[in-house]
């Protein structure tokens, strides 16, 4: 008990000091690194594991790819041809943005996709006018929404479906996510439409001109291989996102191969925003900490005596808000396996369908929102010059809209008392 409580108040400094920015967000990262070894939650291994997980890595492979896309000229023709889309404006141009982002990510990991079309996002954004700080923040989201609809949308999906799997339960269909999750997506991109130019900030800085003076530098000499960029960079995403290949293999080979046939300059492998490294490596480690310690089923066990006073639709409510609150200081794919089996165990205490749960679950999970900590925020927390605070302002009420939509149509696609569809699969 006492390590649980140690690590709950190391999570709510994270939280505090994340959410005052006095320190860098960085900085406070490493600084909860070293705090959980000092006080022996973590050996030093287990602390700096997340640093070398392939996620991380090849994250860190699809950034300097993308100065490979860059260097070619690829986003500069990219985001002027997504930016020739919207004929309407700067508000017809994040529409059509934000709806491609989704379709993309129901498909390819919404990280990668986040990684993907920043730079056209950027270079797009500045053809109709838009301030990058009005445009990261909703792609982010809609990679994040677009990730609900299909099975490969998000390594949760892929997570769940493969424990469900272990259980002896039907693993997810390759589609089966998509009536909820598809509706879900475009009720939030309308809400992004809407609220994103009322409540996001308009921030620039003096590095936001020299970025575009680099990538005018860095790009004429490259244009004829823009081709030969995008056939590697698409290579190594789908090899990485299929698992031909592990992912870290894929981005680590996507990024020499760059190199060698002259895509990028191998003194611009490393320009990167190192702070998102950073970031994500930490978090993975106070995500470690919280399954260690016991402190995430604590949390569970504790919500799911208060969800017992109500019926089944609350229940659901609670374990799908629990699942939120968890995806802050651990993975999504690490809060949605801490509370799966509670609301398997809820579902058989209830007498009800535990697809239900399991699905409702699964889908909260990728409702991170509220906070910059989920990678693909993170992606676009720097880029968009954006402060803790800014993504509770839009995140919000978009995780309001998709947890009551969640509530919904969650019991519909699945119904509670359907114990015929959801049991021990028949293989």
């Amino acid at each position: 008990m006492t390590g649980i409580a140690l690590v709950l108040a190391i999570v709510f400094i994270a939280i505090v000091l994340f959410s005052l920015e006095t320190i860098p967000l960085e900085v406070t990262a490493l600084a909860i690194v070293c705090l959980l070894m000092l006080t022996g939650v973590l050996t030093p291994a287990e602390a700096f594991s997340g640093f070398s997980n392939e996620t991380v890595i090849f994250i860190f492979a699809l950034l300097a790819m993308t100065q490979g896309l860059s260097a070619t000229g690829v986003m500069h023709r990219a985001g002027g041809w997504l930016a020739r889309l919207s004929r309407r404006g700067p508000r017809g141009f994040l529409l059509g943005l934000m709806l491609l982002v989704v379709v993309f990510s129901a498909f390819v990991p919404n990280t990668i996709t986040t990684a993907a079309f920043l730079p056209v996002a950027l270079r797009g954004a500045k053809a109709v006018g838009l301030r990058r700080s009005r445009v990261l923040m909703p792609l982010a989201f809609a990679s994040i929404l677009g990730g609900m609809s299909f099975l490969y949308g998000t390594s949760t999906n892929l997570v769940v479906s493969a424990r469900l799997d272990g259980l002896g339960l039907r693993p997810i269909g390759l589609v089966e996510l998509t009536p909820v999750g598809l509706p879900v997506a475009l009720l939030g991109i309308v809400l992004l439409f809407l609220l994103a130019p009322v409540v996001l900030p308009i921030r620039t800085g003096v590095g936001e001109e020299d970025g575009r003076a680099r990538d005018s530098i860095t790009e004429a000499p490259r244009h004829s291989k823009a081709l030969l960029a995008i056939s590697l960079f698409a290579t190594a995403l789908v090899l990485g996102t299929v698992g031909t290949v592990p992912l870290s293999v894929a981005g680590m080979a996507g990024v020499l191969l760059m190199v060698l046939t002259g895509c990028l300059d191998p003194r611009h492998v490393f320009r990167i925003d190192w702070r998102v490294v950073l970031l994500i490596g930490s978090m993975m480690a106070l995500g470690l900490a919280m399954d260690k310690s016991g402190a995430g089923r604590f949390l569970g066990s504790f919500a799911a005596e208060v969800a017992g006073v109500g019926g089944p639709r609350l229940v659901l409510l609670c374990l799908m808000v629990l699942t939120v609150v968890l995806s802050i200081p651990m993975s999504n794919q690490a809060a949605a396996l801490v509370v799966l089996p509670i609301g398997l165990s809820a579902a058989a205490g209830l007498d009800v369908n535990p697809r239900t749960f399991a699905m409702g679950i699964a889908l909260a999970a990728s409702c991170s929102f509220i906070t910059p900590l989920e990678p693909s925020c993170l992606l676009v927390y720097g880029p968009g010059r954006y402060r803790f605070s800014d993504f509770f302002r839009l995140g919000g009420p978009l995780t309001l809209l998709a947890l009551a939509a969640l509530v919904v149509l969650v019991p519909w696609a699945w119904p509670m008392d359907a114990h015929g569809l959801s049991g021990v699969a028949a293989r």
